[in-house]
């Protein structure tokens, strides 16, 4: 029996609203950006787990910087996959090039958890 290689679960919580303008005012991610990242995560599968209405958010995230504490509604993306340092290296730099800028953060937040067991069940297998 072969081994299964280690594997990771990559959390990345994405902000429902951009950062305030001058004025104070947020505005709403356009849906389309969340349906890029994901299209661009579809090779290794992954779920976005995201807000059922304006008055239920997926997740609420409080963050400090340089005095002031800012709170955002979060939209949460996870994806399983082989715990290498190749693909800790690519999610750390597709936050850093693609995500900071297509959601117009400071910082993106990545998790690595694990070792995550997955097990796939097909329905011929279910009795």
């Amino acid at each position: 029996m072969s081994q299964e290689p280690a594997r990771i679960a990559v959390i990345i919580p994405l902000p429902v609203y951009y950062n305030p303008d001058a004025d104070g005012v947020l505005r709403p991610v356009e849906d389309e950006k969340f349906e890029e990242t994901l299209s661009e995560l579809a090779h290794w599968g992954g779920t976005l787990y995201r807000q059922a209405s304006e008055r239920t958010p997926a997740a609420r995230g409080v963050w400090w910087d340089t005095g002031v504490v800012y709170k955002d509604d979060l939209a949460v993306l996870e994806v399983l996959v082989e715990d290498t340092d190749e693909n800790r290296r690519w999610f750390r730099e597709y936050a850093g090039d693609v995500l900071v800028a297509r959601f117009q953060q400071k910082a993106m937040c990545v998790k690595y958890v694990g070792p995550v067991e997955m097990l796939v069940v097909y329905e011929e297998n279910v009795t």
